[in-house]
């Protein structure tokens, strides 16, 4: 058994791994090629910091890494680890971070992080091993939004870049990897950006995926809540997206009101939790 870097791995070999690895996931999922391809840009995953166990030069299991830097030094966060079923119980994920830690050491790689589901007692117990914590719990919501427009003073209409410094003095939470500003400029032209005026004032936002029907970020101005706002920005993404079910992931639960308008106002549902994981070098 061999554990190398990922940088020469053939994308569809991965693929196989990966949906293997997943198919009897506490929530199982299974991916195209395209879709993994979708991945590993959306994510940011860089396959020279990425990981995977051979078996006769067969891949059985991998870690993906993406990194994010600031100051000169990384966070690299685990975009996804898996062992197919048959080389579980061996210790191999620690093995792989064993192997994997000299090279993000050589990047000045100060923090790891990653998102374990709730439920996954196993796995979270296994990077609490490795080192691990617990930093906060993200709540992932989907459903159909069946609203009509309120509030006809507020204007909406799409925006044709982000305005981070505006939409951030929205903000009452960080956002997750994946939902995160370096990941969304990575993805632009997959996004669309939906802006609420009010006398001409952007006072409200949505970030969101008409094609995979997925919201990345929505935020109110703090002066400018319990107006309709939000409710008005996902009425008109229900309509764009006719009917169809939408995801929101990684909502963090600080933010009690917010999941309370997700369930209550906008009639979706947390259908699973997750647990951001940190672990500083």
């Amino acid at each position: 058994m061999e554990i190398r870097i990922l940088r020469n791995i053939n994308v569809e070999e991965l693929l196989s791994v990966f949906n293997t690895s997943f198919s009897d996931y506490i929530v199982p999922f299974h991916l195209s090629l395209e879709q993994l391809e979708s991945k590993i840009v959306a994510d940011k995953i860089d396959m020279n910091l990425s990981v995977g166990t051979f078996e006769s030069e067969k891949l059985v299991g991998f870690i993906l890494n993406a990194k994010k830097e600031k100051d000169g030094k990384y966070t690299v966060y685990n975009a996804g680890t898996g062992v197919i079923p048959e080389y579980r119980g061996q210790g191999l994920v620690r093995k792989m971070y064993d192997y994997v830690l000299p090279v993000l050491n050589e990047i000045h790689t100060e923090a790891l992080t990653l998102e374990v589901i709730e439920g996954n007692v196993p796995a979270i117990r296994a990077y609490e091993h490795l080192g691990f914590k617990i930093t906060r719990k993200l709540l992932c919501f989907n459903g159909i939004i069946d609203l009509e427009e309120k509030n006809s003073e507020i204007r909406l209409e799409e925006i044709d870049h982000f305005q981070w410094e505006i939409f951030q003095s929205f903000w009452d939470i960080q956002p997750s990897w994946q939902s995160s500003i370096m990941v969304l400029e990575q993805i632009r032209r997959q996004c669309c950006i939906l802006g609420g005026y009010k006398d001409e004032q952007l006072v409200g936002y949505a970030v969101y995926n008409p094609a995979v029907r997925k919201i990345y970020q929505i935020a109110v101005d703090k002066n400018y809540r319990k107006q309709g706002i939000g409710t008005k920005l996902f009425s008109r993404i229900g309509n764009i997206v006719k009917g169809q079910a939408v995801s929101f992931n990684n909502v963090d639960d600080v933010s009690e009101n917010t999941s309370a308008f997700l369930s209550n106002t906008i009639g979706l549902k947390n259908w699973v939790s997750q647990f951001e994981m940190k672990k500083d070098l």
